[in-house]
């Protein structure tokens, strides 16, 4: 009797300490599943009751979509507004399109003074930034807003460099490279090689 009642407790026992196991699994896989959840990232949509992560984002991607929305926030139409360049692009870029558009947009200077002038632009600007050889303002845009482009595309090439596609219509498109730089903890536009396509 007295071995039955030990093969009962130890039996008992056994259970006992499966069940209290399995609560710990419970309970490891209950945490575990916790974490997970907090491990998502902060940009989450809820989808049937799930939450789900989204894509990872790219800041400097959308502040380039930024520079084409349209005031007043007009759904699927793009613009591109000339004073935009003054905090789109860093100080340096700003100079370096200034000087070179001196010399190869509407200029004042005479053709005496035009071979001084490219000599110091490209003493000035060559071990800086690839030269402009003829007219390019940011994106090979007009003297005029640009109110009615039909599309822009954008394509990360690299770490902070860019493709821009824009179509203005009549036929004016222009691919171009954007290199941006992290300045005082926002984006600016460093250089952008311009080409106008068909």
């Amino acid at each position: 009797m007295e071995a039955k009642a030990l093969s009962a407790i130890l039996s008992l026992f056994f259970v006992v300490i499966s069940c209290t196991g399995s609560a710990d699994k419970n309970k490891q896989a209950e945490v575990m599943s916790n974490n997970a959840v907090a491990a998502i990232p902060l940009d989450t949509t809820k989808r049937s009751g799930q939450l789900v992560a989204n894509p990872a984002l790219d800041p400097a991607k959308e502040w380039l979509e930024g520079i084409f929305h349209c005031e007043g926030g007009k759904p699927g139409e793009y613009c591109y507004y000339i004073e935009k360049e003054e905090t789109s692009c860093t100080a340096r870029f700003l100079e370096f399109l200034r000087d070179a558009n001196e010399i190869y947009g509407p200029s004042n200077l005479t053709d005496a003074e035009l071979p001084a002038a490219e000599a110091r632009y490209k003493a000035k600007w060559e071990k800086i930034y690839p030269l402009y050889k003829e007219e390019m303002w940011l994106f090979g845009r007009g003297n005029d807003d640009a109110l009615t482009i039909r599309t822009v595309t954008i394509k990360k090439l690299d770490t902070n460099k860019y493709s821009v596609f824009i179509d203005y219509g009549n036929d004016i498109k222009t691919q171009n490279e954007v290199q941006l730089l992290l300045e005082k903890n926002a984006y600016k536009i460093d250089y952008c090689k311009t080409a106008f396509v068909q």
